[in-house]
């Protein structure tokens, strides 16, 4: 049956254009219409998504058409379920993705599987005219993207104004975002601020205002509202009934999430209890997820937690299932070097010392095979992800690894996931679409551990 979903894409020609702001307050905008938006973000980032999830309440979902090309369109129609429209805040420029070939990963090739209208924010800072020339371009380079319209960024007055919509040929503008200082949120080493911690309702309420008195809202619905029907609706897998308790850590230092694992976990038996290795003691529970973040501006809180660090190395030696990423990795870790290059006393259920560096160490996608049964994957299994981090781990030279790179850099050596006991841990944040039965795996593995002790 087709399923009508309104929805539209915010794209841009190139990182720092501002469309992340603009899709923030559009978000918010189409909220106090009563428009119930729910928004998505294309790639792996996990920045952008704090901040939609801030304004608008409800959990920003990831799209990636290279990590999960095939559950691309289910997690979309699922996702969109209930709301009133969808707004699809793009990554980099419209065309970049994986290569400079291939569409794959890219804005523009996410457009055409969900046959969803582009919005194209153009920086005009410095432009008149030929921002007319950068429109057309990114028309014409992929006629298959249904271009429908144009937002001008950082246009300098009405004036200003005026000439780039005339510039344009046969792509409308929606408004021009004059320059303003509430349309700058800060940032930090990988990206803006989480939400939670920048957060303050005026600053958001006064970006809601300024991209309300700039952009033709109503102009913007009626695009949404042009996107033909979905080609089918999808059956959404509900929460089974617990069997298993499966604690996730959620805090200032541990929030680097996709929503979508940790819903996929659910629907395969366990029951999500989320903790703070900050300020709780571990629950009890029958295995442990712990995320990326930012545990280096949290590493004191984290030392001083030393029942939190000790409960969870004893649960590793039990032979309960751990899988860490990224700053969990970091985490579990025997020591952890700060950004000034602080030693803090970490968990220490591997034997290794994660370093944190002022330089990006790695940034890009990941393919990897797992080389050996784990609690996450058989033997054979191909899991695709995201790597970025500013830290290294330096292995002692015993460590075994579950999996094998095609693409990416891991930990050393063309490896990620460190294993001991029934813990996993690696800097690839693996997004469980890539392979549907990682979830199941897992659940079964804290099983058989919950029936075992």
């Amino acid at each position: 049956m087709p399923y009508d979903i309104p929805r539209i894409v915010i794209a841009a020609t190139h990182s720092g254009a501002g469309k992340s702001t603009i899709t923030m307050g559009l978000l918010m905008a189409l909220k106090k219409r009563g428009l119930n938006p729910q928004s998505f973000k294309t790639g792996p980032d996990y920045l952008d998504p704090m901040h939609h999830t801030m304004v608008i309440g409800k959990e920003c979902r990831n799209l990636d058409t290279w990590m999960f090309g095939n559950e691309v369109e289910r997690l979309f129609v699922n996702g969109a379920d209930g709301s009133g429209i969808s707004v699809i805040e793009g990554v980099m420029g419209l065309y970049d993705g994986i290569d400079g070939i291939s569409e794959e990963g890219s804005t523009a090739h996410l457009s055409k599987i969900l046959k969803a209208p582009v919005v194209l924010v153009i920086d005009a800072k410095a432009t008149a005219r030929s921002a007319g020339a950068v429109a057309l371009g990114f028309k014409e380079y992929d006629k298959e993207v249904d271009l429908a319209g144009v937002i001008f960024n950082r246009v300098g007055s009405q004036s200003h104004l005026s000439m780039l919509s005339s510039s344009l040929r046969g792509t409308p503008a929606l408004g021009g975002v004059l320059r303003n200082d509430c349309m700058a949120l800060e940032s930090r080493h990988l990206g803006l601020v989480p939400a939670e911690e920048d957060y303050d309702r005026g600053k958001y309420e006064k970006i809601r205002e300024h991209v309300e008195s700039c952009i033709d809202i109503d102009k913007l619905i009626k695009i949404a509202e042009s996107a033909p029907p979905m080609s089918k609706e999808y059956k959404k897998r509900s929460a089974s009934k617990g069997k298993v308790r499966i604690g996730v850590a959620r805090d200032r230092a541990f929030n680097f999430y996709y929503i979508h694992n940790i819903e996929s976990i659910a629907e395969a038996g366990a029951e999500i209890v989320q903790f703070s290795p900050l300020e709780d003691e571990l629950p009890d529970v029958d295995g442990l997820y712990f995320g990326g973040g930012y545990p280096e501006l949290f590493s004191k809180g984290l030392e001083r937690n030393g029942r939190m660090r000790a409960a969870v190395k004893k649960a590793s030696e039990d032979g309960m299932p751990i899988y860490a990423e990224c700053g969990g990795l970091m985490y579990l870790s025997k020591h952890m070097d700060d950004m000034e290059s602080r030693r803090h006393e970490m968990c220490g259920v591997f034997g290794t010392e994660s370093k944190m560096s002022n330089s990006k160490r790695t940034l890009g996608y990941v393919e990897m095979t797992s080389n050996t049964d784990s609690v996450l994957c058989r033997k054979g299994w191909t899991v695709r992800g995201h790597e970025f981090h500013y830290s290294t781990t330096v292995p002692t030279g015993s460590e075994k690894y579950a999996f094998d790179l095609a693409r990416g850099h891991g930990i050393e050596g063309g490896k990620d996931g460190m294993m001991i006991n029934n813990t996993v841990a690696g800097y690839t944040h693996i997004h469980f679409a890539s392979n549907p039965k990682i979830p199941e795996r897992f659940v079964e593995s804290c099983n058989a551990f919950s029936r075992a002790r």
